[in-house]
């Protein structure tokens, strides 16, 4: 009888690199590098080359929730996931209202290899999409910039517009916290070479705006109506709610990043603004020209991007190459050997 052969328990270490906040501002990634990634990853969606299911997530607080976004991009092997956690009571433990996690894996073998801070990222892609939405659904000669909310993502969102749109003239901002406002107001003042005016209101804000950003935190009430919206503007709701439906259904075009995603969340969370009207177009599809996106320069035109993962893991993989060229970030070993048998 012949003996059993003998398996051996060898294998190589499983290594990955961890990314802190500080790491990645090191390594110089910019608002401009986030656009262009932004921008590339939409034509692979346009083109459904992907993977973005709807992301599920748990709410352990009324005003918190952490969501599981997985993707993978097709056409560059790119997989991955972020896990993120949003809770708006944060800043009252001296903590961030957003932190999380971005994990990469091999698309061939599935080994995590970098596990990088997330909430950066977020940030920057997030404006990062308005500014590639402003590039294509704006009207021509677009000058006036309205933010409503003067937080992390009303900031990021001046930074991102002002790289697609170079001849802006003003920028009406409000925000019901009069220190934050007046520190948004001071502290652009001196960064941009246009003017920064503190706004009375939203309604002020919205009617007199060629773009039209609402990035406050989350809103159990209808703020915003459809009647400010001035002839030709362009709306980007980066916190969904706030807008009653008619912002929705009178608009002349309804946009979306991801209509699957979008009617899955807001079939759960988005109860004023049911039934969803069909989507006129996804931002993919109109940045591979599909779809036409803005036709004349009167059009009302409101675009919600809830967010897609693959932008999440195409920036981190930007930025995982360039740790590894760089030498930045720190090495763990998740394990040495196989797992042991054990009865």
């Amino acid at each position: 009888m012949k003996p059993k052969p003998q398996v051996e328990n060898i294998m190589k270490p499983v290594e990955l690199l961890f990314l802190s906040q500080e790491d990645i501002i090191r390594l110089g990634f910019s608002m401009k590098d986030a656009i262009d990634i932004v921008s590339d990853v939409l034509v692979e969606h346009g083109h459904k080359r992907y993977e973005n299911p709807p992301k599920p997530g748990v709410h352990p607080r009324d005003d918190g929730f952490i969501h599981a976004m997985p993707a993978y991009l097709k056409r560059q092997a790119i997989a991955g996931m972020k896990w993120i956690s949003g809770f708006s009571s944060n800043p009252g433990h001296g903590l961030p209202s957003i932190m999380g996690l971005i994990i990469l894996n091999d698309a061939e073998t599935g080994q995590p290899l970098v596990a990088m801070e997330g909430g950066l990222i977020t940030a920057m892609r997030t404006a990062a999409v308005s500014a590639v939405a402003t590039r294509h659904l704006a009207k021509s000669g677009s000058s006036v910039v309205g933010i409503i909310g003067a937080g992390i993502q009303g900031r990021y969102h001046l930074s991102a517009l002002s790289k697609v749109l170079p001849e802006i003239t003003t920028t009406h901002v409000f925000d019901i916290h009069q220190p934050t406002l007046d520190d948004y107001v001071h502290r652009f003042r001196e960064m941009m070479p246009f003017e920064i005016n503190p706004a009375a209101s939203a309604e002020a804000v919205i009617k007199n705006s060629d773009i039209v950003v609402t990035a406050t935190g989350k809103l159990d009430q209808i703020l915003y109506r459809a009647k400010w919206i001035g002839s030709g503007a362009l709306v980007l709701p980066v916190h969904m709610f706030g807008w009653e439906r008619a912002a929705i259904t009178d608009s002349d075009q309804f946009i979306v990043d991801d209509w699957n995603q979008f009617r899955n969340y807001m079939a759960l969370h988005g109860q004023n603004y049911l039934p969803l009207p069909q989507p006129d177009a996804e931002l993919g599809e109109i940045v591979i020209r599909e779809k036409m996106g803005r036709m004349h320069a009167s059009e009302r035109i409101i675009n919600f991007n809830l967010g897609l993962a693959l932008h999440d893991i195409a920036i981190a993989n930007h930025i995982f190459t360039q740790a590894k060229h760089s030498g930045m970030g720190a090495h763990v070993t998740l394990m040495r050997e196989l797992p042991p048998f054990v009865m």
